[in-house]
């Protein structure tokens, strides 16, 4: 798949909320009033009377830029037919604006890491002796940090169709401050698959906790390619390192992920100079194998729960068989 994809027609700005009231001006509801109903799942359609211009320079820049894949086959007859999506985007920011004489923006942790996880489960899940009943897709993402493009031309142009594909597994980092008891599942409210992950979880000794509120919002699971898998109607979920370590105490690694999203995220010094516990990447890498494992050894396959928004894109997929 060589072929760039397009962004999104859709045109989405940002506006600071002490002046957003203004763009409900003579609608039936306030900007408050609006919030409210979202909290309260009780959000309806009303006529907006305001009218909004937009002036601004574009720079348009065409470019190819592949996804790279990879598909392990099945040994099941009745089920090598259906899939395992596995995916991790291997670009970052390139060259930017520098920082401390800096340009060069490498993104080891975000997210040649999770690159690195992916050759690494492709590897152990290829060998001789490993059974699966499923097949495996393992695919490398290009354009994730510019609006998710490699996972949007992959839902446009599928290697195998969507609907046989069960489950989406996205890496987007891998644990590197300490070995970690707890862990994070963004997308686990949707689908059944919190609950394999659960039963993977507790076997190794790992409960599933909310994401800290020093970094929750309201979109957190639509901040990377699993997104997009689950909007096509494909379970997805992300798994992170939560902040319950085995040598740090909380507020110790709370203070370590506001470091790294502060000083390192997103900026030249992402790269080989951090300190990484090569035992905390391990830990992740073989929790993630299992998940996996169970996925494609599964007889059932994962379920949207009733109320995700989800479902009508799962439902609609197998009925088209696309």
């Amino acid at each position: 798949m060589c072929l760039a994809s397009t962004p999104s027609t859709t045109f989405d700005i940002i506006i600071n909320p002490n002046i957003a009231d203004i763009l409900f001006t003579g609608s039936n509801f306030s900007l408050d009033e609006i919030l409210q109903m979202k909290l309260t799942h009780k959000l309806t359609t009303f006529p907006l009377h305001g009218k909004l211009t937009f002036q601004g320079k574009v720079k348009q820049r065409d470019f190819v830029s592949p996804n790279i894949i990879g598909i392990l086959e099945g040994q099941e007859p009745d089920l090598k037919d259906s899939y395992v999506l596995v995916t991790a985007h291997y670009d970052h920011l390139g060259i930017g604006p520098a920082v401390k004489g800096d340009s060069i923006y490498n993104g080891v942790s975000d997210n040649a890491a999770g690159v690195s996880a992916l050759l690494e489960l492709a590897r152990v899940f290829s060998a001789p002796d490993i059974y699966r009943k499923r097949s495996v897709i393992f695919a490398l993402l290009t354009c994730e940090e510019f609006g998710m493009l490699g996972s949007e031309y992959y839902i446009q142009n599928p290697v195998e169709p969507l609907y046989k594909t069960i489950a989406n597994i996205n890496i987007d980092g891998i644990a590197s401050f300490d070995n970690f008891k707890s862990i994070v599942v963004l997308g686990k409210e949707f689908s059944s698959l919190s609950s394999l992950v659960y039963n993977v979880a507790n076997r190794q000794g790992l409960r599933i906790e909310e994401i800290p509120k020093e970094f929750r919002s309201d979109n957190s699971f639509a901040k990377s390619d699993q997104f997009n898998f689950a909007k096509a109607g494909i379970p997805s979920a992300l798994i992170l390192d939560g902040i319950d370590f085995e040598n740090l105490k909380p507020e110790e690694g709370i203070k370590r992920f506001l470091d790294y999203s502060i000083n390192i995220y997103h900026s030249p010094f992402d790269d080989l100079n951090q300190s990484i516990n090569f035992d905390a990447s391990m830990q992740h890498i073989k929790l993630l194998y299992e998940v996996i494992n169970e996925l494609v050894n599964s007889e059932k396959e994962p379920e949207w729960n009733d109320n995700s928004p989800f479902k009508h894109a799962r439902i609609l997929s197998k009925a088209k068989r696309k």
